[in-house]
């Protein structure tokens, strides 16, 4: 060969090692950029998006507006500490029972859970387990002492109790008659709180001439609420007889008020009010402030709710949580304010709130 062929074929192998070089150098320019991009991000090289603390939010009701807001407040909340808040259960379409979605957080070995007891003995015991597994939890809305749980986040039922009393009272003093009050009790609240705002309105009513009762809600399923909740509507006569008649045997008396304690159930009774045409017979006291609730509010069909900030109890949870995960320790109760909306303060409450959101 001769030296000028011999050179020619050098030049060549000499170009294609550096083809292949650049290539190799460029596949791992692309890895190393990917890796950082990754690692700035919290991805993974396929884009899935991870986070440092894995918190399960655990409750009955998945349709309930309320703890919706809830849920979507916490997840913000969340990535503000590298945490991903999921809410067990919601995106699954069989629907589970409380005690086999807190299963499913415990097998899953999060880090934290966000829970809604419902009073149960499993729940109880459910909370010691994850508590002996290392996970801590949160309690939210309803408490359960006694289960060495870490905080819990909510209100004061009695409280509660006492601000339902009192508009009772005064829709009371628009009648002569004898007052039907029913308290619409959620199997997603754990029998003791509401057992609390009972109490705490039947003091309140003591020596008034009322009636008060409850009738339990199933939750579970919105249909059932909304049966039931129209049954009662429905009931005929609408009020009892005049104060010092005796009341006929076998005769159904329907409600005057329908107090209610959860959103669902609030919405339930509302359009239940409208669709039978017992606006102004029927009155409802209420419970979140969703568009629909404070809309009925204005309209007149809802005389009352009680606003509770879910924002806020999403956010106070993950805050709590998280202080517990970093700390150790966290205060053993974070209260939640509430705040009755009436027709009467209605335009106030809402341009409050308009400015809250703007801050945020």
């Amino acid at each position: 060969m001769s030296p000028r062929k011999r050179s020619n074929v050098t030049k060549a192998n000499l170009s294609i090692l550096a083809v292949i070089v650049m290539s190799v150098v460029t596949l791992a320019s692309v890895f190393v950029y990917r890796a950082l991009i990754a690692r700035t991000f919290n991805l993974d090289t396929g884009g899935t998006q991870y986070y440092t603390h894995h918190i399960a939010m655990v409750t009955e009701s998945h349709t309930d507006p309320f703890w919706k807001s809830v849920w979507l407040a916490a997840k913000v909340e969340g990535e503000k500490s590298d945490a991903v808040v999921e809410w067990v259960g919601n995106s699954l379409t069989e629907q589970y029972t409380l005690t086999e979605l807190m299963e499913m957080a415990i097998a899953a070995k999060v880090d934290g859970i966000i829970l809604q007891p419902d009073g149960s003995d499993e729940i109880k015991q459910l909370i010691g387990r994850a508590i002996g597994k290392g996970i801590p939890v949160i309690t939210v809305m309803s408490d359960a002492t006694g289960t060495g749980r870490q905080g819990f986040v909510g209100y004061n039922s009695y409280e509660l109790g006492q601000l339902y009393g009192a508009q009772v009272r005064a829709a009371m003093a628009q009648t002569p008659n004898e007052y039907h009050a029913v308290v619409l009790f959620g199997n997603n609240v754990s029998e003791n709180a509401q057992n609390i705002v009972y109490s705490s309105i039947k003091e309140n009513l003591e020596g008034k001439n009322v009636t008060l009762d409850v009738v339990n809600i199933d939750n579970n399923n919105v249909f059932s609420a909304e049966e039931a909740i129209r049954d009662l509507v429905v009931a005929s006569p609408s009020t009892p007889p005049s104060a010092g008649t005796p009341p006929q045997l076998g005769k159904t008396y329907g409600p005057d008020m329908l107090i209610c304690l959860n959103a669902t159930n609030t919405i339930c009774a509302y359009q239940a009010v409208v669709d039978h045409n017992k606006v102004g017979q029927i009155q409802i006291l209420g419970y979140y402030d969703s568009d629909e609730i404070l809309t009925a509010i204005e309209k007149r069909v809802i005389q009352a709710t009680v606003a509770v900030d879910a924002n806020r109890v999403g956010a106070s949870c993950v805050t709590t949580l998280m202080e517990y995960l970093n700390l150790g320790r966290t205060s053993d109760f974070t209260p939640v304010s509430l705040q009755l909306v009436t027709a009467a303060n209605l335009k106030d409450y809402r341009a409050a709130h308009a400015e809250t959101e703007d801050a945020e």
